[in-house]
């Protein structure tokens, strides 16, 4: 089955172990496997600029922010769902410009949701309610917007390939007297909007009935993995969230690469089942709430096993960040694998409580966090040397 094979010790890190890359080719699709263990690698103390204030100017203040994008000279693009609705930051966090106010018009916006550069000096914004790709300069004057059509009644950005055009992900909801998989369809739209074609249908999200106190409602079972997907420069990365495995496709969906790498046991004991029961009865914060949780927890049944992959997030340079699936009792916060363009894994980072990684750059992690308070930030962290595209700054 295997033409050729290919492997490589690299260097893993401050702990000194080695993890083992392994290239090889089965029926001209490229098999990519990390084995061994991960190096760890700390999110910065401090980030190297922190958006956000408690008080002062709205402008400062964050709310729901779902986007961050930084540009080639360090300023940072923030897309918010308060008005102004997107704003521009100096590399000092200076506001140098701002734009968007709530509508149906050419300059409005109904829901900006992702921001991405469409060239040296503008940007293309992502309107998940309005449904249409809005083009600005980056420093906040009014382009153009191109209304895209047709489009799934649930869309959800999936980020935007070198060319210019753009991957939309949705769940086509299935109906069924048990458990079933709902598809997971992948849109590809030109930069003006127009359907190009459907990429890939997968299995997307298993979901059945659940009797909640007399209601039916439609639920997904506990620890049961979901597909998701993401455009990496001009490539599209998807995962089952079935397997230690993300599958690499050409803009096609022709799938090319299988990259994988090696996960725990992923099996539901009685142990998680209780440690998750405790967690959800912690989390609410009156006996109401509490009693809620355990009908709703409770009624709902289990996977057998666990899922393995939580998110995705698009690199430069054709990598990819997986979000690792987090099992009851593991410590709180994210925890994200990088790749590198090959496939290869080069470490892993932990991210606090209350914070969520929303993009990564060449130089930065741009994070979105809480405090104590529920105020809301967007932080730069440095990305560790060790995690950064070899091919410069950005």
């Amino acid at each position: 089955m295997a033409t050729a094979v290919l492997c490589i010790a690299c260097d893993a890190s401050p702990g000194d172990a080695l993890q083992d890359f392994l290239v090889r080719d089965s029926a001209g699709i490229e098999i990519v496997e990390n084995r061994g263990e991960i190096a760890e690698f700390p999110l910065p103390s401090e980030p190297r600029l922190r958006l956000g204030r408690q008080d002062g100017p709205p402008q400062y203040q964050m709310f729901r922010v779902p986007d961050a994008l930084e540009l080639d000279d360090g300023s940072v693009v923030v897309v918010s769902q308060i008005e102004p609705l997107i704003r521009i930051f100096a590399p000092d966090g200076t506001l140098r410009a701002f734009f968007g106010s709530l509508g149906e018009g050419p300059r409005e916006f109904g829901l900006p949701q992702r921001v991405w550069k469409a060239g040296a000096d503008s940007l293309v914004i992502y309107d998940w309610r309005n449904r249409r790709l809005a083009y600005w300069t980056a420093g906040g004057g009014f382009l153009s917007v191109s209304p895209m059509r047709p489009i799934a009644p649930t869309p959800i950005a999936g980020g935007r390939f070198r060319d210019g055009s753009v991957l939309v992900t949705s769940i086509v909801m299935t109906r069924a007297d048990d458990f079933t998989w709902s598809p997971l369809i992948g849109l590809r739209y030109s930069g003006s909007g127009a359907l190009q074609d459907t990429v890939f249908n997968v299995p997307g999200w298993n979901l059945g009935p659940v009797d909640i106190g007399g209601e039916t409602v439609l639920q997904s079972r506990h620890f049961e993995g979901l597909a998701g997907a993401t455009a990496i420069d001009d490539a599209i990365a998807l995962t089952l969230g079935d397997a230690y495995e993300v599958r690499i496709l050409d803009p096609a969906g022709r799938l090319t690469r299988l990259v994988r790498w090696m996960g725990r046991d992923r099996t539901v004991t009685q142990a998680h089942m209780a440690a998750a029961r405790e967690e959800a009865v912690r989390s609410a914060a009156t006996d109401d709430q509490r009693q809620q949780a355990l009908r709703f927890f409770d009624a709902t049944p289990a996977a057998e096993q666990f899922g393995t992959v939580a998110g995705l997030r698009a690199a430069p340079d054709g990598g990819f960040w997986v979000r690792e699936w987090r099992h009851p009792g593991d410590p709180e916060g994210e925890r994200w694998l990088a790749f590198d363009g090959d496939g290869r894994l080069l470490g892993r980072v932990a991210l606090p409580p209350s914070a969520n990684l929303t993009r990564v750059g060449r130089q930065h992690l741009i994070v979105i966090e809480q405090d104590e308070l529920d105020i809301e930030y967007v932080s730069l962290y440095p990305l560790p040397a060790e995690l950064a595209s070899p091919s410069g700054g950005r």
